[in-house]
């Protein structure tokens, strides 16, 4: 591959390789054919910019007497702004200021930047934005742009930079050229319409080329001409706890091999050192994506994640998007782990889960291990989670807080429950709860006599059991439990499933289901008071319902249900005929329907006999729609 540039500052951008030779300085048109007869090239491609038309007839007329393919590359088109004055030429564009009022920036260059000295006092109205090479420098100096009113650098600029320099010099007309994305055009085109600025655009002349193509084709037409199978690279990196010098050895390699690293603002700013890369704000996944698929000039891309990609990470659902792309990942330090080495602690003797931004019922792990260990979002989590420790009876749980990991300013700070009621922390601070009285993991059935029970109606122990295997709840299963009663079934339910609304009219019952929810320690019940179908209305989708008590609305409630979600499970309870008419009504509607009853009977012992006192029958229906 031949690169030919006209300046040494376009020559030190050509990436440096075996295969790839540079040629510095402006050429004409024998001159160009000279040069192809030197090289013998099989394909001629025209990337110069849209303006340099001389450049470009030079070439086509080159090519067709050598007989040489010739490609015109074209830059994409800005979006058109509304608002928007095209002129032809830059003394179009002149003779139009003449007669306004108000500071001008130029962006347009130092070509034909004399022909704004027609415009009165444009030494005061006028400030020009060029490169920073010392001709130019010097050839805005000898026409009369100098000090306030010349900005010397290199672009493509962002919005938010040019926003800054069109408000800085307090502009009125930003003046450019549709030079397309790679040109900054969009960037300038938004920073002016923030700023109120009328934008005047220089219209591109036509191009005269036969075969023109945008780079994403021109890339595809060279890799079928040629054979080559090229994917391209995303590195995907865990920047570990949140300081530069935490990240590996194997994640500074891959940000310097990239061309564009994207993150977060925390995580951007780890990666300061790396200024010769370009920079991409964003935490997004479909902005990302949108990003990369936009810009194909960056053929290796570093996606960088706080923490370790594999725990609780952007980085598993951007994964799945970047179907064109080579991915390799790239470990990082999570915060969680540097805790507990901190602490002494094994990670396998701990449950690693996360806090920070999403709902994890906290409650029910610290209940079921010995050791938890959670990520926070907000300056007040540990203390919420204290107060609740203390309401549940858990005062006795150590808490561990660690602030600023792995910074020169790091604090880890311990305690009791009480000791963190109404403290603030910092935010993102990972945090250890040990619990020496925890109960695991109980998935078999509680006897009817650990309830709370008043003078409630409760769903015995033996129903309880084969109504919760009918529901066949799983961790990720959202519970009603509608005519909760005790809340005997909500208590077993939230002890496999993520959360549990338990509706019920009764006021006192509404207080048993209380005082069994903090004896069992189940944050994730949801007390509904009310009655069902109009208490569901503002609740989250359900997956499964179970009814024990309905008011004789069963055909309103399993309507009410569908329309949140068809997919729902009920198993609905019945002791009387009525209820079973209610149900044999409405079974049809549903796709999978089932029934069992069961008749049960309690032994009674008296004089030395067993008597068996029966049970009121239960028909258990299971459907789904």
């Amino acid at each position: 591959v031949h690169m030919c540039t006209v300046t040494e500052y376009g020559t030190s951008l050509v990436p440096q390789g075996e295969n790839i030779i540079t040629h510095t300085g402006a050429m004409n048109e024998e001159e160009m054919e000279n040069f192809f007869d030197e090289i013998s090239p099989q394909l001629c491609i025209d990337a110069t910019h849209p303006y340099a038309q001389n450049v470009t007839e030079n070439i086509i007329n080159a090519c067709e007497k050598k007989n040489i393919e010739n490609i015109r590359v074209l830059r994409a088109e800005g979006q058109e702004k509304g608002g928007v004055i095209y002129k032809e030429s830059v003394k179009s564009a002149v003779e139009f200021l003449k007669k306004t009022e108000g500071n001008i920036f130029i962006t347009t260059g130092s070509n034909e930047l004399e022909k704004y000295c027609e415009i009165d006092n444009y030494k005061e109205r006028c400030t020009a934005r060029v490169l920073s090479s010392a001709n130019v420098i010097e050839k805005c100096r000898s026409i009369g742009f100098e000090g306030k009113n010349l900005i010397c650098m290199q672009g493509p600029f962002s919005e938010d930079l040019n926003y800054c320099m069109f408000k800085e010099k307090s502009a009125r007309w930003i003046v450019t050229k549709n030079s397309g994305s790679a040109g900054g055009y969009e960037e300038k085109c938004n920073a002016a319409q923030r700023m109120g600025a009328g934008i005047i655009v220089i219209g591109r002349k036509p191009e005269k080329s036969k075969n023109k193509m945008f780079l994403p084709e021109l890339i595809d037409l060279i890799k079928n001409k040629y054979g080559i199978s090229i994917k391209r690279k995303a590195y995907i990196i865990g920047a570990g706890t949140g300081k530069a010098d935490m990240l590996t050895g194997e994640a500074k390699n891959a940000l310097e091999k990239s061309d564009v690293i994207i993150g977060a603002e925390r995580v951007l700013d780890i990666c300061s050192d790396y200024k010769n890369k370009a920079f991409f704000k964003s935490y997004k996944t479909n902005e990302i994506v949108e990003f990369l698929n936009k810009h194909n000039e960056y053929k290796s891309a570093a996606l960088v994640f706080s923490g370790d990609i594999g725990f609780y990470s952007g980085a598993k659902k951007i994964r799945e998007q970047l179907n064109e792309f080579e991915i390799e990942n790239i470990s990082g330090i999570s915060s969680p782990v540097y805790f507990l080495n901190k602490l002494g602690l094994a990670c396998e003797d701990v449950e690693i889960i996360s806090c920070h931004g999403q709902s994890e019922d906290i409650i029910k792990k610290i209940n079921e291990n010995e050791k938890v260990c959670t990520i926070i979002g907000r300056r007040t989590d540990v203390s919420e989670i204290c107060i609740k420790l203390l309401k549940y009876n858990m005062g006795n749980v150590r808490v561990s807080v660690g602030e600023r990991l792995s910074y020169d300013n790091e604090s880890i700070v311990k305690g009791n429950a009480e000791d963190f009621v109404n403290k603030e922390t910092d935010t993102l601070s990972v945090v250890v709860f040990e619990n020496d009285k925890y109960e695991g993991k109980k998935r078999g059935s509680i006897r009817d006599g650990e309830f709370i029970r008043g003078n409630v109606p409760m769903t015995k122990e033996e129903i309880r059991t084969v109504s919760l295997s009918k529901l066949k709840l799983d961790e990720k299963s959202v519970l009603y439990d509608i005519g909760a009663g005790t809340g005997s079934v909500s208590v077993e339910a939230s002890k496999i499933c993520k959360k549990v609304y338990a509706v019920e009219k009764n006021q006192d019952a509404c207080k048993l289901i209380e005082e069994n929810r903090i004896k069992f320690k189940c944050d994730n019940i949801k007390i509904i008071k009310g009655s069902a179908p109009e208490a569901i209305n503002d609740l989250e989708m359900p997956t499964h319902v179970f009814i024990g008590g309905s008011s004789g609305k069963i055909k309103e409630i399993t309507d009410k249900v569908i329309e949140k979600n068809e997919n729902a499970v009920f198993v609905i309870n019945a002791i009387t005929l009525e209820t079973v008419g209610a149900v044999n009504e409405i079974k049809n509607n549903f796709g999978y329907k089932e029934v069992v009853q069961i008749n049960t009977s309690r032994g009674k012992y008296i004089g030395g006999y067993t008597l068996m006192n029966s049970e009121n029958p239960v028909y258990i229906f299971t459907l789904k729609k």
